[in-house]
């Protein structure tokens, strides 16, 4: 990866307490991934912080689709942007951001790790127990499925086998 080049760094209004904080954009180039993105601020009045991770050339609005057979495909890298939702159809799991939703580098793995805990914040009860055991097994790589990402920026990218294509019915916020 090379060195950090700083592209801009300015002031803003901190969203949770109105504070003047420092935001910086860096720039880095990755192999496999391309030129990335990384804007951090960090509020020291209140301690807000937000981290973002995208690629730094946009594209056309893109679904992605990973099938997920075994162990080499949770090992897939990911650049999931913060406009990016993320679904696993065959469990009925979907993840829509928010306005303050942030952009990430992770893993296939990894994405299953976040319902993971989302699941442990957000449920409780008897289909919440079937969803948990049934993305224990994903992590394990003893279930196949699907993970589809849907990015209106398309700004999103998985580093592995993956179908790009439009946005479409499956992506039913975004078309």
């Amino acid at each position: 990866m090379s060195e950090p080049i700083a592209l801009r760094e300015f002031e803003l209004n901190c969203p949770q307490c109105g504070n003047k904080v420092k935001a910086s954009v860096y720039a880095y180039e990755v192999p496999y991934l391309g030129p990335l993105l990384i804007s951090v601020v960090k509020c020291e009045s209140c301690g807000f912080r937000r981290r973002d991770v995208e690629t730094a050339e946009a594209g056309e609005p893109v679904k992605i689709k990973v099938k997920v057979r075994g162990e080499k495909e949770l090992r897939y890298l990911v650049v999931k942007s913060a406009k990016a939702s993320v679904a696993i159809p065959e469990a009925g799991l979907e993840y829509t951001p928010g306005p303050y939703a942030q952009g990430y580098i992770t893993t296939v793995e990894g994405i299953l790790h976040e319902f993971l805990g989302a699941l442990d914040v957000t449920c409780e009860g008897g289909r919440c127990e079937e969803i948990r055991r049934w993305l224990n097994e994903a992590v394990e790589g003893r279930v196949e499925f699907t993970l589809v990402i849907c990015d209106p920026e398309g700004k999103s990218r998985v580093v592995g086998e993956a179908e790009r294509g439009a946005i479409d019915e499956e992506c039913p916020l975004l078309h």
